[in-house]
């Protein structure tokens, strides 16, 4: 069972994507970049109060999501974009027995509860001198830090002051969580420092920014061998199907807690694993 679309909806949604059954994504494994599993070791690098105090930022979304103990089954996400619809006006459009179920912007924030405004045109001008930060980790100027660079103050940073912990803590959420990038991709340089920033940080339209880099991660798979990759929050993907696909949810949702953002709720998010 699907949530029926109104007659107008119907009628306007894309063509297919690829012909019925001959997705060139079928029988390939999906694979993701939201290694959650790296945070207890970056949540004890940084101390469990800064851990706390992450929570409540604008992408403690991210920290609250590890400490509810995610688990991803990648079948339901597959099974979804092998039914794509072409991608159009970054919407992401599914045919489910049937019946046409759409992912953009509005569901994002539904799920995500994050803020989706319009991203910003003006430069940024980030008053503080961010740029001592990357260099302890030999980031090129103008450009934001990899993973793989941040993940080099995992030992250092434990006798750093609180301020700086909480960087480092923020752009590992940025680089995991928010955009899902390999550890050799680097954050982009306009959110990184923002970082740097609490005024910045609470205003910036994250959840716009997440959801476009899924959308064009999704637009742009190509498998290679045996398996496909999607950047960004592949996890909302998840939250989607078990929220527009009630027998998905019904049949695999495990109810561990409500909560006033669907992707925390247990439903969206902890399968029962086969």
């Amino acid at each position: 069972m699907v949530y029926q679309m109104s007659e107008d909806q119907a009628r306007d949604y894309p063509p297919r994507l690829y012909p019925e059954g001959d997705s060139n994504l079928e029988g390939k494994a999906t694979n993701h970049n939201i290694k959650l599993g790296d945070f207890p070791a970056i949540r004890e690098s940084i101390g469990k109060d800064i851990w706390e105090e992450l929570k409540e930022t604008p992408l403690g979304l991210i920290a609250k999501l590890v400490d509810s103990h995610f688990v991803w089954f990648g079948k339901t996400v597959h099974y979804l974009l092998c039914r794509q619809l072409r991608i159009r006006k970054k919407e992401l459009w599914c045919i489910v027995a049937g019946q046409p179920i759409q992912f953009g912007l509005n569901k994002f924030r539904y799920i995500m509860g994050l803020n989706t405004d319009q991203l910003p045109t003006e430069k940024f001008e980030r008053e503080a001198d961010y740029k001592a930060f990357f260099r302890e980790f030999r980031v090129p100027t103008g450009e934001g830090p990899k993973l793989e660079e941040l993940r080099e103050g995992l030992v250092m940073c434990r006798a750093w002051p609180p301020e700086k912990r909480r960087w480092f803590g923020l752009l590992t959420l940025l680089s995991i969580g928010i955009y899902g990038l390999h550890p050799n991709s680097r954050i982009p340089f306009e959110s990184a420092r923002r970082v740097f920033d609490d005024e910045a940080m609470k205003t910036y339209p994250w959840g716009r920014a997440a959801f476009e880099a899924l959308v064009v991660s999704i637009k742009l798979l190509r498998p290679i061998g045996k398996t496909y990759t999607v950047n960004g929050m592949a996890f909302v993907l998840q939250a989607w199907a078990y929220d527009s696909i009630i027998i998905i949810g019904e049949r695999f949702g495990n109810v561990v807690k409500a909560d006033e953002i669907l992707c925390l709720d247990g439903v969206a998010t902890v399968p029962v694993q086969q």
